[in-house]
């Protein structure tokens, strides 16, 4: 009677014994993936720094951007105009 009882708890406890692997092995990779999206984390709060960074220069450069369009068509105008008067007369 004492091995029939012995046996069922030695079953008992490898039951056990394999829930705790299955528990340890679900808390590694879960710790594994709480590292990726700390480390995805990072990397999309740097972007947006980045992305407002960029945003910053362009809204400084943007009445940069407009004169030199302006410019470039007066030019382009003024040479129009210079080609016309030379070949009409």
């Amino acid at each position: 009677m004492d091995d029939k009882r012995l046996d069922r708890i030695e079953a008992k406890l490898d039951k056990l014994t394999d829930a705790v692997t299955a528990i340890a092995r679900v808390e590694e990779k879960t710790h594994a993936m709480t590292k990726r999206v700390d480390a995805i984390e990072t990397r999309v709060a740097r972007t947006e720094d980045d992305l407002t960074n960029i945003a910053i220069i362009a809204r400084k450069n943007s009445g940069v951007a407009r004169f030199a369009d302006k410019a470039f068509w007066l030019i382009v105008g003024g040479v129009l105009a210079v080609i016309t008067f030379i070949f009409k007369e």
